[in-house]
């Protein structure tokens, strides 16, 4: 991802994933699921009140996931990103 990442103009080598925890949950304003499995468990996992900050990423589908696949699927993933970002940005 962070060779595609770097073809749209976008630098990943710094950025981790990690764990959504309680306290990460509360202190965020948005948490965006990239498919609909993903959101689901986040749903189930969050207290009522932080529900609401839930959200897919692109509204009629989901991210596919491009774990162990090729280049070009790893630059569609993120095209696709990319192109749902104007939904989530001021």
């Amino acid at each position: 991802m962070i060779t595609a990442a770097q073809t749209l103009g976008y630098d990943l080598t710094d950025h981790r994933g990690v764990a959504l925890t309680p306290e990460l949950l509360a202190w965020a304003d948005s948490v965006l699921a990239m498919d609909q499995a993903v959101f689901e468990q986040l749903h189930q996992r969050a207290d009522p009140a932080d529900r609401p900050k839930i959200r897919l990423y692109l509204t009629g589908g989901d991210v596919p996931d491009p774990w162990g696949k090729d280049a070009a699927d790893f630059a569609d993933c993120a095209t696709l990103i990319d192109r749902g970002a104007s939904q989530h940005l001021p």
